[in-house]
């Protein structure tokens, strides 16, 4: 398993909070990180140390399995 560190950012690319994933993969882990989308965070920056793997963008609702309440 990888440690990952995935970023929720705000609307002007502020951290808000971080957290720490554990995942087999890069794939793995940007499925982990699209978990942690919620409103008011526009995206997710997710880093396996040094390195950024993906930038989530939050706000694109194509493929959200989110329920509309």
């Amino acid at each position: 398993m990888t440690t990952y560190r995935a970023y929720r950012l705000d609307s002007r690319r502020h951290i808000v909070n971080g957290q720490w994933l554990e995942a087999a993969d890069d794939e793995a882990a940007v499925d982990q990180a699209e978990e942690l989308c919620e409103e008011g965070v526009p995206t997710i920056e997710l880093w396996q140390a040094t390195r950024l793997v993906d930038q989530i963008d939050c706000e694109d609702d194509g493929g959200c399995d989110c329920a509309d309440d």
